[in-house]
Order: structure tokens, then sequence, then C-alpha cells
């Protein structure tokens, strides 16, 4: 008989529910980017074996207050990690934010600096014409005065 105190057939639960199971090629990445030893991550995980091996005889139960402790103690760091991951990505989002308002006020001043151009261009267009328009003018006044003048 199996010395273990869990048997896999007390535990017959469905706990496929609490695992994300992420494709092979996810969970080499997420591997690569966070290396860990702990069985707790492995993406095979079997409680029953996990609980097995911290308590594989009965005798071994006489110190599950210091395995409780230690487990609360990883969950507390845990929660804390999490806690200032959080934190960061509130900052990072906030700092975006502030970023992209910076940039839209940039755009609309930037617009606002081209439409000026474009109105000034405009107005120096209708002065080159109206300049060219008075040449022409000008022009046409010069040869009619030098027409009439040479022919008494």
């Amino acid at each position: 008989m199996d010395n273990s105190l869990v048997e896999d057939d007390v535990l017959e639960e469905d706990n496929h529910d609490l695992f994300i199971n992420f494709p092979p090629e996810v969970q080499k990445a997420i591997e690569e980017v966070l290396p860990s030893k702990d069985p707790l991550d492995e993406p095979d995980f079997n409680s029953i074996d996990y609980i097995n091996s911290l308590f594989p005889t009965e005798q071994s139960l006489s110190n599950i207050d210091e395995v409780v402790l230690k487990m609360e103690n990883k969950i507390n760091s845990i929660d804390n990690e999490i806690s200032t991951v959080v934190r960061g990505q509130i900052a990072a989002s906030q700092d975006g934010r502030q970023a992209l308002d910076e940039t839209q006020k940039v755009i609309k001043q930037l617009f606002i600096h081209i439409k000026d151009i474009k109105e000034r261009a405009e107005k120096s267009e209708e002065m080159v014409r109206e300049i060219t328009r008075d040449i022409k003018q000008l022009d046409c006044a010069k040869k009619e005065f030098n027409t009439g003048y040479n022919h008494p």
C-alpha cells in the first residue's frame, strides 16, 4: 500500500478549471523570461504529489505548522510583489496618459501654427496676384502711352 497520506481517490475534484494551460511555445517563453525551480510553477503541477512530498509519512505531519507558516510567508511575499507590479503599472499608465495629453497639446499647437502659416501663404499669394495685376496694368498703360506718344 502507498505510504502517502493523500490518495488520488481522496481528492478526486476536477481542478482543471483552476489552472491556465498555455500552449507549449508560450510556456517555453515564460520559462525563458521567468525561470523557476519552484514545483508550484511547473506546468504539470500536481497538488496531490506536492502535498505527498511535503508530508510523506504520518510522522511528518508534526511539522505542519511550520510548513503552513512557510506557505503563508510565501503568499505574503507574492502578494507584495503583485502589489508592487500593480502600482508600477498604474504609475506607468498615468505617465502614459500624461505623455499622451502633452502630445495632444503639442499637436493642437502645431495644427494652429500650420493653419496660421497657410493663412499667411494665402495672403501672400493674393498680394502677389495684386502686384502682378498692377504690374500688368502699368505695362499696358506704358505701352499705350508709348504708342500714343510716338504717333502724333
